[in-house]
């Protein structure tokens, strides 16, 4: 699972991912994460190719078409049976393909591919009018992320997951430093830079990386209103070229697949989660007073739910789920908060988790 990650178009796809405030900068590795999944998932998709229920691309056609017929007539689903549905939905998907990909005679069953390929795109709309058509929370979008991620009975990651929890586990226990912002951020810069000359070339190099970023970030965070909006790009910048001599050392042979994935996937996920317990700590105790602190506090609470993907979730400790859901629970009273210290009386965020969970479907 863990090999086939890497390829040349990782850099080339870093390099053109700018952002300018810091509280959006874990959404960069976020990014170059995904690129490796994405790999990862192409390459399950081939080991999986000779694995399907069907026997002929007519009868994949047949059980879509009937697969739709059943969805068609489901209407007000609550979220846990929404859950079994596209889960159902991505079994027969994953069959369906299978035996398209088995097929040796595409020019004969070309009508049928196109049929299925219509069918599935009516499906879509069909699961996107099911969770539409209810009020949803953000709870559900974690839900709904965590209980249809691929990778949720994966047991090889459920264990590289455990082996790593005593490290994470850790990183508490280091207190960050209490200097103010300005000195916080230039020791960040130089922390960055020395890593860049010394290099992360092989897993303990990038526990210690991981261990100081976390120092930083959690430093940095004690100083979130001054910072939230503030153009730290080249922090930004520096991060990305160190998680990227991360994978490149797993690409080179001196780290392996499994540690860099899973470490680094852990290590922003943590980052997310602190994040948003440092965003509801300000909002609760009052230091968000501008609107352009209000609006940067938003999109920070609304991380979790766009950042996370399938992957991210399996790999969360019980604990961090725990902690997540407590946030979600608190996001609408924050956010409205939020809104009443910008000025603005705009109620339109409780749409958002209809509107994330759409997003999530339109990548099914």
């Amino acid at each position: 699972m863990f090999k086939g990650l890497f390829n040349e178009k990782i850099e080339l796809i870093i390099k053109g991912v700018k952002c300018k405030s810091y509280s959006k900068t874990h959404g960069q590795c976020v990014k170059l994460l995904a690129v490796c999944l994405a790999i990862v998932t192409l390459a399950s998709c081939g080991e999986k190719t000779g694995n399907s229920m069907f026997q002929a691309v007519k009868n994949a056609a047949d059980a879509y078409r009937s697969y739709l017929s059943e969805v068609r007539k489901e209407e007000n689903l609550p979220t846990e049976r929404l859950i079994e549905k596209i889960n159902d939905w991505q079994s027969l998907r994953d069959s369906v393909s299978a035996c398209i990909a088995k097929d040796t005679a595409n020019c004969i069953h070309a009508n049928y591919e196109s049929e299925i390929r219509g069918l599935h795109d009516s499906l879509r709309i069909e699961f996107t009018r099911l969770a539409l058509e209810k009020s949803r929370t953000f709870a559900d979008v974690l839900l709904i992320k965590e209980k249809t991620s691929q990778y949720r009975q994966d047991t090889e990651l459920a264990q590289a997951v455990t082996d790593a929890e005593p490290f994470f586990r850790s990183l508490d226990s280091v207190v960050p430093c209490h200097g103010n912002a300005k000195q916080t951020v230039s020791i960040y810069q130089s922390f960055l830079a020395n890593t860049l000359k010394s290099g992360i070339s092989g897993k303990s190099e990038m526990l210690a990386f991981i261990k100081e970023e976390d120092w930083l970030f959690r430093s940095f965070l004690s100083h979130l209103p001054e910072l939230a909006d503030a153009d730290l790009s080249a922090i930004t910048r520096d991060t990305e070229k160190c998680c990227l001599s991360i994978f490149q050392s797993a690409e080179n042979g001196r780290l392996s697949y499994r540690d860099a994935l899973v470490y680094t996937a852990r290590r922003t996920n943590r980052r997310i989660i602190l994040n948003a317990l440092a965003c509801r700590d300000d909002i609760n105790q009052g230091n968000v007073k501008t609107e352009a602190q209000a609006k940067a506090y938003v999109w920070m609470l609304l991380q979790p739910y766009v950042a996370l993907d399938g992957f991210s979730v399996a790999v969360l400790s019980d604990m961090e789920r725990t902690t997540l859901h407590a946030v979600a629970d608190r996001t609408p009273q924050m956010i409205a908060k939020l809104n009443k210290t910008a000025g603005t009386g705009n109620d339109q965020w409780q749409v958002l988790p209809g509107v994330l969970i759409k997003i999530m479907l339109t990548s099914i």
